[in-house]
């Protein structure tokens, strides 16, 4: 029970509200004082629906001064997310798998994020989910907010509320299904000094880049929590703050793309805490679901995180093999490299 004690003081000392946001030209202030560049990524993966609007908010005159790089990394889109990308002349896009193949490639959200930070050159990295219906600034500027107010604060994690909509006119209370079903109890289990994140799975957030370099990331969903212990472990809990944000929209994922999620999130924080070598497929139910308006069902290709598995002798259920791969810290990618150039030269 002494965790408690350390988790209320965190949640008091640590969390943040809206009004640390509220003054954008403060910010601004503060960042030209302080000399801190900063880059927003936002990993894509068939989001067409969504990163047209959020690119339009992004490079708006509103947040000039406060973004010094915007880069899209792609995990492969058979959409039209790259084309809709390539309208905006200040975004930056990539194809994760052309980023240091040699070393990495795989398919996953982790290692887009992870080789974001071998393209850009930023003092401060935020990381924004690119399927926000309801985008604006904000989920820039929350998660900047704490790293430049506080000289503690390595790291900053979103938190809102985030509505279930499954259709037209449907809102309710009970999004976040993975968080509370998989990750929170879990995360109570092994590590319950990080049960105070009210979104430990939420997909903005960001650091210094000094933090982020010298953490392993994990290749696929897991790299939220994957980064949650890393700079627990590493940092401490008190370098870490979050922010609200108040509210998240967006399309759900069929309930066989959940499983898979929850498969590599419990993957991770398994490992991450026993040390051994965990099974990588999962039996999941033969569903089927269109993508829509409500609902991110992805394509036929992308089997680490759609609905889809290869069939079995059974009409019950597909199976699919998800497995997160831990990636190394990037410091030590970038010293490789450089230690190889100097021996070229």
């Amino acid at each position: 029970m002494a965790h408690l004690l350390v988790v209320e003081e965190w949640l008091k000392d640590n969390t943040y509200d809206k009004e640390c946001y509220s003054d954008i030209s403060h910010l601004l202030t503060l960042k030209n004082e302080k000399g801190k560049t900063v880059a927003v990524v936002f990993p894509t993966l068939e989001e067409e629906l969504t990163i047209g609007d959020t690119l339009k908010c992004i490079t708006d005159q509103k947040l000039d001064g406060i973004i010094d790089e915007l880069v899209v990394m792609d995990g492969g889109s058979k959409d039209n997310t790259k084309l809709i990308c390539e309208q905006f002349e200040s975004v930056k896009f990539y194809n994760q798998h052309d980023i240091i193949p040699d070393v990495a490639k795989n398919n996953g959200k982790g290692e887009a994020l992870w080789k974001s930070l071998y393209v850009t050159k930023s003092d401060i990295i935020i990381y924004v989910d690119s399927d926000i219906k309801n985008f604006d600034e904000r989920f820039v500027i929350g998660i900047l907010a704490p790293l430049l107010i506080n000289d503690d604060i390595k790291f900053s994690k979103g938190y809102y509320s985030r509505p279930f909509m499954p259709t037209e006119g449907v809102k309710t209370n009970e999004g976040g299904r993975v968080t509370e079903l998989a990750a929170r109890p879990l995360l109570n289990a092994l590590y319950p000094e990080l049960s105070g994140f009210i979104q430990p799975l939420g997909g903005e957030y960001g650091g210094y880049r000094e933090v982020l370099e010298n953490i392993e990331y994990t290749s696929g969903y897991g790299i939220e929590v994957q980064s949650l212990i890393e700079i627990y472990t590493k940092f401490g809990l008190n370098s870490i703050a979050q922010v609200n944000l108040i509210e998240r929209q967006h399309r759900h994922q069929p309930i066989n793309s959940l499983s898979k999620m929850s498969f590599a999130i419990q993957q991770t924080i398994l490992k991450k805490h026993i040390g051994q070598p965990l099974n990588s497929t999962i039996m999941i139910k033969n569903i089927n679901k269109e993508n829509s308006e409500y609902v991110k069902s992805r394509s036929a290709g992308q089997v680490h995180c759609n609905c889809n598995g290869s069939s079995m002798n059974n009409e019950n259920f597909r199976v699919a093999t998800i497995q997160e791969n831990i990636l190394p810290c990037m410091s030590e990618i970038k010293e490789r490299n450089q230690n190889e150039l100097q021996l070229v030269l």
